[in-house]
């Protein structure tokens, strides 16, 4: 998946959301002093996050490194590189950009910089974690399929909405059934050859998760698109497009009710625009001709 292997942080912001409270203390004092991380002793951090040592063991091991010594050093590794290529280094690896669920400042500036930095750095981040070749063969399974069926909930629906939309213009055969009154009978009624695409921000949604693991059972090609690794969205998919998500909503769990951004899906959206386009270069001149003639037809009912 990209850069995780060279990217320690945004290894922490991957599993954030899984993680118990403890840890997510020793994640945010490293998010916001990423430039001192490495030079700190594990007795150092788990004082600053106010936790034990074997606290701090369990949460490198979680992240995948031996002991602390390894994670400490990847840490340094990467900000070394960082500081002598930065434009070789992942977007996510800039300095935090705010540490809570509210802008510093009230004024207007400081407000619209906090929403707009936001989704940038969802944005980045979604760009870091993905895995080009699974996004071609992704392309290829669309492209391929009898049938799409986009499945989501919430806003995670809307964009499963949007989707549906934009592939149906080129020719691919979709539907977004809504709720689990609609999306139970598209798994039944589903066959080899179709695909199935579960959309779910947090990786939470019941309705996604038994989709897509009902698609599974009927040996129906499975895609999660998803911010959380190892959630139910994940876990019952055949593949996994992971994408940013907003960090600083969950950091301040009090605060993060406040201000819950519309946004946070815009890297679906991202996701399903890559998709898209690939799609439309694999297409062939004839296909992309009744597509413009479409638009033409679309654009004299507008005049």
């Amino acid at each position: 998946m990209g850069n995780l292997h060279t990217d320690p942080f945004l290894l922490i912001k991957l599993n954030y959301i899984q993680m118990n409270p403890a840890m997510k203390h020793i994640a945010d004092v490293l998010l916001s002093q990423r430039n001192e991380s490495s030079r700190l002793t594990i007795g150092e951090l788990s004082a600053r996050s106010g936790v034990s040592n074997a606290t701090v063991t369990r949460f490198v091991q979680m992240l995948g490194f031996e002991n602390y010594k390894a994670f400490s050093h990847s840490l340094q590794q990467f900000l070394e590189e960082k500081q002598a290529h930065p434009g070789l280094t992942s977007p996510s690896s800039h300095a935090m950009l705010y540490a809570g669920g509210f802008p510093h400042k009230q004024d207007p500036e400081s407000v619209c910089r906090y929403v707009i930095g936001s989704e940038i750095e969802m944005l980045n981040d979604t760009l870091s974690l993905m895995d080009f070749s699974l996004m071609e063969k992704v392309a290829e399974l669309i492209d391929s399929a009898r049938q799409v069926i986009f499945l989501g909930e919430g806003r995670s629906h809307l964009a499963a909405e949007s989707a549906c939309s934009r592939f149906s213009r080129i020719g691919v055969l979709c539907s977004c059934p809504a709720g689990f009154h609609n999306s139970i009978p598209a798994m039944c009624m589903a066959k080899p050859g179709d695909l199935v695409v579960g959309i779910s921000n947090m990786g939470r949604s019941p309705t996604v998760a038994e989709g897509l693991t009902m698609a599974r059972e009927q040996n129906i090609p499975t895609v999660a698109i998803t911010s959380v690794k190892g959630s139910p969205v994940d876990l019952a998919a055949d593949y996994t497009i992971l994408t940013g998500f907003n960090y600083c909503s969950f950091s301040k769990p009090s605060q993060a009710t406040c201000y819950e951004p519309g946004s946070e899906n815009l890297p679906q959206y991202s996701v399903i625009d890559c998709l898209y386009l690939m799609c439309v270069m694999r297409k062939d001149q004839d296909c992309l001709d009744r597509y413009y003639r479409s638009a033409t037809l679309i654009d004299e009912k507008r005049n």
